[in-house]
């Protein structure tokens, strides 16, 4: 009973270039980021046909599979490195984010070892409060920086959307670039790269309102899940062709007519959480051999109709199927579309099965 994920890389390759398209009308370039899958060289290659002349990854391991597997353009590392990854940091990549002037110093020893210059995107935190330093610190960090041998000074960025949930916005594009400017006057020269945001900014270049000095964003879930996160947060339908391109397939282990209340005193599920039920009556109840132990199950949406997600423990996906249609049996592959989080801890799972077109 494999729980499997597949993915048409066709579907990517056409994303990657709608997303590019998109960007290319505003001066704007784009990393693809492949971290949702690992750094799988299949998907990297499906990017980079649609167009992608950058990649990016959060992980060293990542990267290093890109090149044995011969990706050899331009990537970037998204995290900024550990002190004992700036070696290979050094000599697998050519930018890396970065907000600690420590850890650029260690960068700039590597690069001069190795006879080499690497790229250091300063990120700039502007609101959101994940990495970054703040607006105020970034001249000074900038001019660190900008002092040390081997080391470029690629340009600032900043990220929203991701711990405090900080939605894009006119004011905190406008401030990443203000910041930029500030570290241009004092360097004396223009910077590469003014890196505004992810997916979550491409509604502002597809309207037209984003920045005109930000030419740089970092691309992932709208090329690999589709513009899922952006229409949510921000209402606005994108021109990316495909919005289900990874899918998921498991196997139905049990069927049977069941009360939806459950029996006696109540406390939390296996994941911890306080849940209240309404009764709804007995309602036919499917069980599917996949649970959080294989991937963030809250993540997925049932591709049949009808079917709707009860709830998961680390084994077993429970599912209301009184209304599917047609009706779910024993022994059946139900599939499910998923999702940026879904797909993100199912891949790199050694439980789960991958199955890639190309």
């Amino acid at each position: 009973m494999t729980v499997t994920i597949s993915v048409d890389c066709r579907m990517v390759r056409a994303n990657a270039a709608a997303v590019v398209a998109m960007c290319a009308a505003r001066g704007v370039e784009v990393t693809g980021v492949t971290k949702c899958c690992c750094g799988e060289p299949a998907l990297a290659r499906a990017m980079l046909s649609g167009g992608i002349t950058m990649l990016g990854d959060s992980r060293v391991d990542s990267v290093r599979q890109l090149r044995e597997a011969g990706v050899d353009c331009e990537v970037w590392l998204l995290r900024s490195p550990a002190f004992d990854e700036v070696d290979d940091v050094v000599r697998l990549t050519q930018v890396s984010l970065n907000s600690e002037v420590a850890v650029v110093e260690a960068l700039s020893a590597a690069a001069q070892q190795h006879g080499t210059r690497h790229g250091a995107l300063l990120m700039v935190d502007t609101g959101d409060h994940r990495e970054g330093v703040l607006p105020e610190e970034a001249v000074p960090v900038a001019e660190a920086i900008e002092a040390l041998p081997g080391i470029d000074l690629a340009g600032v960025g900043t990220i929203v959307g991701e711990i405090c949930g900080a939605l894009p916005t006119h004011e905190n594009h406008e401030l990443i670039v203000d910041v930029a400017e500030e570290v241009e006057k004092a360097l004396g020269r223009r910077l590469r790269w003014i890196s505004g945001g992810t997916s979550c900014s491409l509604p502002f270049v597809d309207a037209g309102t984003l920045p005109g000095r930000i030419n740089h964003l970092r691309v992932g879930d709208a090329i690999l899940i589709g513009p899922e996160e952006t229409e949510e947060t921000m209402g606005y339908p994108l021109p990316i062709p495909h919005r289900e391109v990874f899918f998921v397939a498991a196997e139905v282990i049990e069927v049977i007519r069941k009360p939806w209340l459950p029996t006696g005193p109540i406390g939390p599920d296996a994941n911890m959480c306080m849940r209240h039920w309404e009764d709804r009556g007995h309602r036919q109840r499917a069980i599917v051999a996949l649970g959080e132990q294989d991937m963030r199950t809250q993540h997925l949406a049932p591709r049949r109709l009808g079917v709707e997600i009860i709830g998961a423990s680390s084994d077993h996906l429970v599912l209301d199927v009184e209304d599917a249609q047609p009706s779910v049996h024993v022994g059946e592959s139900l599939d499910f579309v998923a999702r940026y989080c879904a797909v993100a801890s199912a891949w790199p799972n050694r439980l789960v099965r991958r199955i890639l077109t190309e």
